[in-house]
Order: C-alpha cells, then structure tokens, then sequence
C-alpha cells in the first residue's frame, strides 16, 4: 500500500487584473521605493486599523524590529513571546540583544496563555511580543493588564491578522506597536 502525500498551503494570494495594473502603474512611474504610493499606504492602512501612524518597511520582521527600538529593548533585557510563530518573534529581541523567553501557549487558541506569560516575567523582563497566529487575534485585554501591573511594553506581532478583530477592533488600534505583514 502507498500513502500519497500532497502540500496544503497556508495561504494563496489572490491577485486580479486591477492589481496587475496597480503594480504596472507603479513600476511605470520610476518610484519604486520612495514615491506616493508608500506614504499614501501608510495613511489608508492607519485609518483601516485605527491607529495615529503607520510606517511601511520591508517585512513583518523589520515592523517587529522597529518596535523593540520603540519599547527600547536592549542588551540584557528579556522579551516573552510565543514558542507557535515565525522566528521572528523570538529574534526581533535577539537583534536588540535582548533574550526571547518563551511562554507556553493556549492549547485551544494556539496564542499565548496569559498565565504563563505572568509566569515568566522577571526583574529583567522589558516586553511581549504578543502573536496573532493564523488570523486568531491573541486575548490582549489581559496581557495588556499585565503590561501595565508590571511595568512593561506590549507589542503585538498582528503579522498575520490583517482584518482581523479583537473586541470588535483591528489589531493594531489597541494603543501599543503592532506589527503586520502582507
């Protein structure tokens, strides 16, 4: 007997012909990096999740980095993430030479379990890096509770959440740096 094996993706784009002439319209115009197009996105997707700023940058891991910079991690600093997500949850802190600490996750949610979370925390701890894995957005209210019983930053890892809601609000519009990648 043979056991037949296929691939599922995660996720498939979906592309359509006005998208193709939107990136035409782009790469005709000679501005591939710094033109309209950047600062109009950063404004239009501000406005979607409801937050004062956006700034575009080149990947969910460099949004990630940017806020570490933002909740000034540093050397000998801890950051608790998820041990369920892209690496770059964990290395957005190691960039800041920051230690990730992993805290366990929801067994039903797959996001972190805030307990744990509370669990982990130390004199050294800085941050969390709170992730929205698979479009579930993760339960903020109490890590954003503990964040401030205890002195710390949150930053969201929405990365994979665009759309998504979490009482009935973005990711992103809760008042602490978010992160998402398209």
């Amino acid at each position: 007997m043979t056991q037949e094996t296929r691939t599922v993706p995660l996720s498939a784009p979906w592309i359509d012909e006005r998208d193709e002439e939107l990136v035409l319209e782009i790469l005709r115009s000679g501005w591939l990096s710094l033109g309209p197009t950047g600062p109009r996105f950063e404004e239009l997707f501000a406005e979607v999740v409801g937050a004062r700023f956006c700034a575009g940058v080149s990947s969910g891991t460099a949004g990630l980095h940017l806020c570490m910079r933002l909740a000034g991690v540093g050397p000998g600093d801890e950051v608790i993430t998820s041990p369920y997500s892209f690496v770059a949850s964990a290395n957005c802190a190691i960039y800041e030479g920051a230690t990730p600490v992993f805290a366990d996750i929801d067994a039903r949610t797959f996001n972190l379990d805030p307990a744990a979370v509370e669990a982990a925390i130390t004199d050294r701890t800085k941050a969390i890096v709170a992730v929205d894995i698979f479009g579930h957005p993760c339960e903020l209210d109490p890590l954003i509770a503990m964040c401030e019983r205890q002195g710390l930053k949150p930053v969201e890892d929405a990365c994979e959440a665009p759309g998504a809601r979490y009482r009935g609000h973005p990711p992103g519009s809760h008042g602490h740096p978010a992160a998402f990648a398209f």
